[in-house]
């Protein structure tokens, strides 16, 4: 495994998008038998397994299907996932519902199918002894397009990893469904959830803590009162004790209430209330800790006698998921759905969470196939979890700007799914548009560079995409003169600001192909939330008095409160800028700023958090030396005044990346790459 070093986060969350190889994992339709699964296991259709580019960190899967309310377990490492739901939620057939007991395989990085049983969610899955314990669930019996027949199951079940066959255990007293359960030494506890026969109107609700002496000659269920009633919940063991939190109660509530359980005292009592969201939660032991997460994407960490505390943030926020241990120190986030304000997607990427206590960034890298006939320079945008992508170069060449090699094909990635879709094209076949998406809501394409039919040059039109409508209009005229590219925006009150940039056009005599702007460029906002319906009445963008401190192309710029921040890029005769500048808003004057540890072509930049996160570009090693790909990401912290290196030696080429912010992250993207890939990569920080 290629290894990476990688210094500690400040905080927030990375995610990085960038191009690589991969392979593809083929079975034969139909579903293998229960008893032939048993003896043979079967490879099941899935995105190639990726390795974590960390150093001691094993593979981490991609789910073969995104679902929600299943169990997951871990043994020495390996991953197992029973059942599931992947249809429209609150709809349920069982044409969603998944029987397979899937493997991952850390060490092979691959997926195999242990078992095939009655399809069923809502299970819960502990580890005992080499061996599997699935409790409970749900199945529906109707298929899809009927009435809801719902049933909560008493299976109880131990599935031997030697022999791969399902041992019965005593049933549940009773079916339950959307319970949790929980080991504590031989001990198997089953708290919460209710009872479905039927339908989902008039379920019965579970009051009692079930649980089980796995190590008795004849093991019986036993009872204990239980204070409270709820569903949806999580539960987990931790010194000694048994922690239930959060889930749904009989009045369609959310609760945060949480209760710890002493076996020896055999009493329940009130814990702190849980602080994140108590909704489709899941919890696990790992350590001396319980720690939990809901559908904000907050992990929370709690023992006994303590209080909660934040230790991480999720790349993917989701409920209905499942967390697993992976060691005394790494979580696997498992499933689950998104909010529908993201999509509503299922996550088939699996995140790892270090909480241990030199805790550091965790890496999930995702090799997908694409689409895109392009490999750089396309436009970007990000719509909730669909990554939107339009226009470019089709060529790995740093200057093949023939007409064929420029387009105009959009698709979208979905995040979440990962799924690629076609999608509008963008009016022209062009490449370097910059892109920016503004409060109201538009996204909007500048300036560019691309053939007209008689040259490749700078152009000034201006394009605003319409995501409801999935369509692109003229935005208001165009870019005063002939156009702009390699340019920096940003967005200040009502009003969208043009930094620098190039104007070019190989018409012109040979000492003004090249033009580099110092004007800034100013356009009102006001009424943009209607902008994508098109106004051509006077062009959107006007000079200012704002003069930048010096030429600068394809550099990196971001808003860092009310500074807008220039580093890098090239100035005339092909020479890199030294200097960094800093433009105020407030007080309308230019400053020096720090500059990063060298001066990057084509880099990107990020505010985030407080912070800025520069990546990508090239650089020269020392003065007259070639420019050579620059594979850092760094970070100035503006408490410290400084630049630090976070990352040292990036696996992605940095040529031509695009970042974004993605809620609290950051979003890289790329397919300069030979062939039709690329490579999701998800860096989870240390809790700030």
């Amino acid at each position: 495994m290629m290894r990476r070093r990688l210094a500690p986060l400040h905080g927030g969350m990375l995610v990085l998008f960038f191009a690589n190889g991969c392979t593809k994992v083929i079975v034969e339709e139909g579903a293998t038998p229960p008893a032939a699964a048993a003896a043979a296991a079967t490879v099941v259709p899935t995105h190639p397994a990726v390795p974590v580019t960390i150093a001691e960190r094993g593979n981490v899967p991609i789910l073969p299907t995104g679902i929600t309310s299943f169990g997951a377990t871990s043994i020495e490492g390996d991953l197992y996932v029973l059942g599931g739901y992947s249809g429209e939620s609150h709809a349920y057939h069982r044409d969603s519902q998944s029987g397979e007991l899937l493997h991952y395989d850390a060490r092979a990085g691959a997926w195999e199918r242990l078992d095939v049983v009655e399809p069923v969610q809502g299970v819960a899955l502990v580890p005992y002894e080499n061996s599997l314990i699935r409790v409970g669930g749900m199945e529906a019996r109707n298929p899809k397009g009927e009435a809801e027949d719902l049933h909560s199951l008493d299976v109880v079940a131990r599935f031997d990893l030697a022999s791969r066959q399902w041992q019965p255990l005593p049933a549940l007293p009773i079916g339950r469904s959307s319970h949790d359960a929980a080991l504590m030494g031989d001990t198997l506890y089953v708290v919460g959830g209710w009872t479905l026969a039927g339908s989902r109107d008039a379920p019965t609700w579970q009051d009692a803590t079930l649980r089980l002496d796995l190590a008795s000659e004849d093991p019986k269920w036993t009872t204990v009162e239980t204070p409270f009633r709820r569903r949806a919940l999580a539960v987990a063991p931790v010194a000694g004790r048994l922690v239930a939190m959060g889930g749904i109660t009989p009045d369609r509530g959310t609760s945060t209430e949480v209760n710890v359980f002493d076996p020896e005292l055999g009493e329940w009592e009130r814990g702190p209330d849980f602080p994140g969201e108590g909704f489709g939660m899941s919890a696990i032991n790992a350590g001396d800790h319980v720690y939990a997460s809901g559908a904000d994407g907050a992990i929370f960490r709690f023992s006994p006698g303590g209080t909660w505390e934040r230790t991480a943030t999720l790349a993917y926020p989701r409920f209905f998921h499942r967390l697993v241990q992976q060691s005394d120190h790494e979580l696997l986030i498992v499933g689950g759905i998104r909010h529908s304000e993201g999509g509503g997607e299922r996550v088939r990427p699996v995140e790892t969470v270090d909480v241990g206590a030199e805790r550091v960034p965790s890496l999930l890298s995702l090799d997908l196939p694409s689409p895109l006939p392009t490999k750089n320079r396309q436009g970007v945008a990000l719509v909730g979890d669909e990554l939107y992508v339009f226009g470019g170069n089709t060529s790995l060449g740093q200057h093949d700007f023939e007409p064929q090699f420029f387009s105009d094909k959009g698709f979208t990635l979905n995040l979440s799914s990962l799924e690629w879709k076609e999608a509008t094209s963008f009016p022209i076949a062009r490449q370097t548009m910059t892109t920016v998406q503004t409060k109201q809501g538009v996204t909007l394409a500048l300036g560019g560079f691309g053939h007209d039919g008689e040259v490749a040059r700078s152009h000034p039109e201006v394009f605003a995409y319409d995501a409801k409508a999935h369509t692109w209009s003229n935005w208001g005229g165009r870019l005063p003169g002939d156009g702009r590219t390699q340019f920096g925006t940003a967005l200040h009150g009502d009003a969208l600001f043009v930094f620098g940039g190039l104007s070019y056009d190989p018409r012109r005599p040979k000492d003004e192909q090249f033009h580099h702007e110092t004007g800034v460029l100013r356009a009102s906002l006001q009424g943009a939330a209607s902008a994508s319906t098109g106004r051509e009445t006077q062009p959107a963008f006007e000079p200012t008095k704002i003069e930048i401190p010096r030429p600068r192309r394809a550099f990196a710029s971001a808003m860092l409160g009310d500074r807008y921040v220039m580093v890098g890029g090239m100035r005339d005769n092909f020479e890199l800028v030294e200097p960094c500048d800093a433009y105020s808003f407030a007080d309308g004057k230019w400053s020096e700023f720090p500059c990063p540890a060298k001066p990057r072509l084509s880099g990107d930049m990020v505010a985030l958090g407080g912070r800025l996160y520069l990546a990508g570009g090239s650089v020269r090693a020392e003065a007259g030396a070639d420019l050579t790909p620059n594979r850092s990401l760094e970070v100035y912290d503006a408490t410290t005044g400084a630049w630090t290196i976070l990352v040292e030696d990036l696996p992605i080429e940095p040529k031509h990346l695009r970042m974004l912010a993605y809620g609290d992250h950051l979003l890289l993207f790329s397919t300069h790459q030979e062939g039709s890939q690329a490579r999701v990569l998800l860096v989870g920080p240390p809790a700030p």
